[in-house]
């Protein structure tokens, strides 16, 4: 099956070979994507302990308020790369590479496990003191 797309007229356009470099591209970039988890972790938490230390947070005694504010922004920048592996996963499949799956599944995996534990932390946190 020939995987172009048609014209207003109903030629066929891109050959395949086109798609298939497409998808080769789209698989790189998201394993890229997964090996820039480090920095974003590193930069999450800058950002999210800065963000905390500014709103004047102490470890013993913090508002739910003050987490929440910097913890959003820090889960939105460790999610990022995740979200991206998923999304250029997703286009390789799309584009003929099934294995363009595999960066897919870690990125969403490691992003929800690490907004999960984040989430997890403060639960405990507030149940056991």
């Amino acid at each position: 099956m020939f995987a172009g797309r048609k014209s207003s007229r109903g030629d066929v356009i891109g050959a395949p070979q086109d798609d298939r470099r497409g998808a080769d591209v789209a698989y790189r970039r998201a394993w890229w994507f997964l090996a820039l988890y480090p920095v974003s972790l590193v930069a999450a938490f800058v950002i999210g302990e800065g963000i905390y230390s500014w709103l004047g947070g102490d470890e013993n005694e913090s508002a739910a308020w003050t987490v929440l504010i910097a913890a959003i922004p820090a889960l939105v920048i460790s999610a990022l790369p995740g979200v991206a592996a998923v999304v250029l996963g997703r286009q390789a499949v799309r584009l003929g590479r099934p294995d363009g799956r595999v960066p897919a599944i870690i990125g969403a995996a490691l992003a929800v496990g690490f907004a999960g534990l984040n989430v997890l932390s403060f639960v405990a946190q507030r149940v056991f003191g």
